[in-house]
């Protein structure tokens, strides 16, 4: 089974369709054969095509070609199932195919230039691909790097014709001088000829004019035993009239940035990535002459993201220095963290309740209306249940629980609790509240700790007795609290908790007002909410109180904070100094 070669008849073929003859392996690694190809393999100094094949149920990443025999064998990394006999797509990666075409075409151009200025050189081998050149016999003289180079150019400036043919071994060798050794007599032999020049065997793709070839930017010689190597380095592009805000258009930036990454990858050359860098971004590089002609915005953008995917390839292709280190210095400590500061004041918080028995738990913080208003007997015309001042959930409504809610506050627990265990009942709930409100002593999303305690007996001294011990331990031995009278629908009677300043201790100050500032309500749990929570009131009552866990803070000794907002604003600064 043998493979056609369609870029012999046709270099500038991209895609075709093929049918498949051989599958070795299976994903990762696997080689394919088909019946035809527009994949050029390696060989005659010129690098193998890449692309991609496609298929039905996937594709085949074409990552190397190679010719043995009379087969073409496609290597790379299948994605897929592909078997024997199926129909697949071949398409080539362009960019790179008509690179190598123009290096391979400079090579013959090169040549023929030296032939000229050194007629008795003898050619031994070439390559056309990241490091082109063409070894010669002989040691040729520095002198004539600048003659090959501009001979070469002007070659390529006289846009003469590159032609291909299939003739015989016979018709060859009345049309050329020079015949290579073991070329095969049982089939035709394909041949290229510069205009005006002899014609050599040539199996590999060609650029039909010198039009298409950029110049020749350098000739270096290196020189191995009684042999030279001709290096040859390309412009980037063929040398063009510069670019007008007229000819700007995405498409070509595209071109432009998708034509420089492909030679940078390519490219492993340190000396031949700093040329790229020149042409593209130097002071009189093609992207900094574009740059000054751009008068729209799209192209603006294009251009951009064409730069900086440029710069990003250039930097990552480039070869790490080597650093000089002095091991006997001492390392760099990493960063260390801590803990926010309102975590810091839960663990506490839960401490101390912990110590006088109340038991942490947790509850949802989007609840249901019931838990969150109703089942607190808070009538459906209270205030807390307009949208103005709770975050209500855009979903469908509980025919028994009603809507889905933000929880405003920890109370919701209240009944959760209850539902939960029977009396005695020692609960400290900490959680996420949310409510419309944002200023020095709000923010819309705030920490908060409930207290509910239902036993036989329990009185106003109880939570009275509960909140001095608290304020005691938490904000210390000379601070003060109060209640004051108050009205909340779930407690009754209610009161608000005041403890003294401590930012003006009690004079008053932007924070505070008037010397105390609140933090919390609390009372008597109300009949109604130890009826929803399935509570004998006729035998057990209770107290509750909710106090944000933020302003309990702001309030401790020492800590000194008059904004509320400080402790989400995500300040570093701020933060290290707790």
């Amino acid at each position: 089974m043998t493979t056609k070669p369609l870029y012999l008849e046709d270099s500038y073929q991209k895609v075709c369709t093929a049918k498949v003859l051989e599958v070795d392996g299976k994903k990762g690694n696997c080689k394919i054969v088909l019946d035809q190809t527009v994949f050029y393999p390696e060989g005659g100094g010129q690098p193998s095509d890449q692309g991609i094949i496609k298929f039905e149920s996937g594709v085949f990443e074409v990552k190397q070609v190679l010719l043995k025999g009379d087969k073409i064998i496609h290597e790379g990394v299948l994605k897929g199932e592909l078997i024997m006999g199926d129909k697949v797509e071949c398409e080539i990666n362009w960019i790179r195919r008509y690179h190598n075409m123009q290096v391979h075409s400079a090579g013959h151009i090169l040549h023929e230039a030296a032939k000229e200025l050194l007629p008795n050189i003898v050619p031994i081998e070439g390559q056309h691909g990241k490091k082109a050149f063409i070894k010669y016999q002989g040691k040729i003289k520095e002198e004539y790097q600048l003659q090959i180079k501009e001979k070469t150019n002007n070659l390529i400036d006289k846009s003469l014709a590159i032609n291909t043919e299939f003739v015989t071994l016979s018709e060859l060798k009345k049309r050329s001088p020079w015949i290579p050794e073991r070329l095969p007599t049982n089939k035709p032999l394909r041949i290229m000829w510069v205009e005006g020049y002899t014609p050599i065997p040539d199996g590999g793709t060609q650029v039909k004019s010198t039009s298409e070839i950029p110049y020749i930017d350098t000739v270096n010689f290196e020189y191995e035993e009684d042999c030279t190597k001709v290096i040859y380095y390309l412009e980037i592009k063929k040398k063009e009239s510069t670019i007008v805000s007229s000819d700007l258009s995405p498409e070509v930036l595209l071109n432009i940035k998708n034509e420089a990454l492909v030679m940078i990858m390519e490219s492993k050359d340190p000396e031949e990535l700093d040329r790229l860098r020149v042409h593209y971004l130097g002071k009189n590089g093609q992207l900094t002459q574009i740059a000054h002609e751009i008068r729209d915005a799209e192209v603006g953008r294009v251009f951009n993201e064409a730069k900086i995917a440029i710069e990003n390839a250039l930097v990552n292709t480039k070869q790490p220095e080597k650093i000089s280190v002095d091991e006997t210095l001492p390392g760099k400590l990493p960063p260390i963290g801590h803990l926010h500061p309102v975590t810091h004041a839960i663990e506490e918080i839960s401490s101390i309740f912990e110590k006088i028995g109340f038991v942490r738990v947790r509850y949802p913080e989007v609840d249901w209306d019931w838990y969150a208003f109703e089942a607190l007997n808070m009538q459906k015309t209270h205030p807390a249940r307009d949208d103005i001042e709770t975050f209500f959930v855009d979903v469908p409504e509980n025919k028994k629980l009603g809507k889905l809610v933000l929880t405003p506050h920890t109370s919701n627990g209240q009944v959760r609790e209850m539902e939960r265990t029977k009396p005695p009942i020692r609960m400290i709930n900490i959680g996420k509240c949310y409510r419309r409100q944002s200023d020095v002593s709000h923010t819309v999303m705030f920490h908060q700790f409930e207290g509910l305690v239902v036993d036989e007996g329990i009185n106003i001294t109880h939570l009275k007795g509960t909140i001095d011990h608290f304020v005691k331990q938490f904000f210390g031995q000379n601070r003060k609290s109060r209640l004051r009278p108050y009205h909340f629908q779930f407690t009754e009677p209610s009161f608000e908790v005041d403890v003294t300043c401590d930012i003006c201790l009690g004079r008053g100050c932007k924070l505070c007002k008037e010397g105390w500032l609140e933090l919390g309500g609390a009372g008597m749990v109300h009949p109604n909410v130890l009826k929803a929570g399935k509570v004998d009131t006729t035998k057990y009552t209770g107290f509750a109180f909710g106090w944000g866990v933020e302003r309990t803070y702001m309030m401790k000794s020492g800590v000194k904070i008059d904004d509320l907002r400080l402790l989400y604003s995500n300040d570093i600064r701020f933060l290290n100094q707790f």
